[in-house]
């Protein structure tokens, strides 16, 4: 789900590009393929959240996305996981 700066900015490209890594590297971690699953938009809505309240760090942007996409949906778990249980 990318983060697209519209036409009247908010925020810098400095911010958005700070967002995207945040969400890349949370969807990946969570094995999320597409801005259309419902972990998708959390990690989104998470992650502009947290940024919004001051958090500019992606490793604690991404971390945060992950926690709440597993409490919001206990389904969810890291492609670590995913795997573990394929094989069991």
């Amino acid at each position: 789900m990318p983060f697209d700066n519209p036409s009247k900015p908010i925020y810098s490209q400095d911010d958005w590009n700070v967002m995207q890594a945040a969400y890349n590297k949370a969807a990946a971690t969570l094995v999320v393929k597409s801005g259309s699953e419902d972990n998708a938009k959390v990690i989104a809505e998470t992650v502009m959240t947290a940024f919004n309240r001051g958090n500019r760090d992606v490793n604690s942007l991404a971390a945060l996305a992950v926690i709440t996409a597993i409490n919001s949906h206990p389904s969810v778990r890291g492609g670590e996981i995913d795997q573990q249980k394929r094989f069991a």
